[in-house]
């Protein structure tokens, strides 16, 4: 059972597949994304990286096209065997984990990367304690001088359209409302597939986080800031790059 507060059924099928048409608004500037993300790992001479929700694996497929080996993080099996059929068809060698959102990240304990990326990541509805541990891992998955490359949003400087709605493939139909509750955007989410006459309703939170904040929750995880970009994007975002202190922790 998925915990109350994450955003589930699209990592499943038959939603999985029309992933990229659910988070239109984020494949609006998916290309952008992917740049700043290949430029800031080449500077860092990044030659093994790990995307963490790597959805449908085009992260991976750019990522790998630029000379950079990426392994990836998937959060079901639905959605990790939709991503090795494309990246399969792509000719892209990459290894494919299976670690549910609200878990603990399951990798092997000898997996060590250069580079990780997580993008979406730091707004979801974790307490304090869970993202100490999430970060106590990757930096635990990084070589001495690896990098960990990231986006946030601070909703409360967002604005975000109330209701939404949109026809995935032939019969999916999705419609969401939003509402800002202080520093938490939820989301209802429902799901109606007209052809087998069902309808599918989950909530999810997205929670505000401050720079401050996440300054505070790298340097107790042994990750100093490197740089930062304020990115003016369909959806304003930070993106940030930390580097894994050669000394300390860990």
């Amino acid at each position: 059972m998925t915990p109350k507060g994450f955003l589930d059924l699209p990592y499943r099928l038959p939603f999985a597949r029309y992933y990229q048409e659910f988070d239109a608004g984020f494949y609006v500037d998916f290309p952008k994304q992917l740049r700043l993300m290949g430029e800031w790992l080449r500077e860092h001479r990044c030659k093994t990286t790990l995307d963490i929700g790597a959805m449908t694996g085009g992260c991976i497929e750019y990522i790998s096209r630029l000379g950079i080996r990426m392994d990836g993080v998937q959060f079901t099996e639905d959605v990790k065997r939709l991503a090795a059929a494309r990246l399969r068809k792509a000719g892209v060698t990459s290894t494919l984990y299976v670690s549910p959102v609200h878990g603990p990240l399951r990798l092997p304990s000898t997996a060590s990367y250069d580079g990780i990326v997580s993008l979406g990541w730091f707004n979801l509805p974790f307490d304090r304690t869970f993202l100490r541990r999430y970060l106590d891992r990757i930096r635990a998955l990084l070589a001495p001088g690896g990098v960990f490359l990231f986006d946030f949003f601070e909703f409360t400087d967002v604005k975000v359209a109330p209701t939404e709605a949109a026809t995935l493939g032939k019969d999916i139909v999705y419609v969401s409302h939003s509402e800002l509750l202080g520093k938490v955007l939820r989301r209802y989410h429902l799901w109606i597939l007209r052809k087998r006459g069902r309808m599918l309703a989950e909530t999810s939170d997205l929670v505000d986080r401050r720079s401050t904040e996440v300054r505070r929750l790298l340097a107790g995880a042994g990750l100093e800031v490197v740089k930062t970009r304020s990115l003016a994007l369909n959806y304003p975002r930070e993106f940030w790059l930390a580097r894994k202190i050669r000394s300390g922790r860990g």
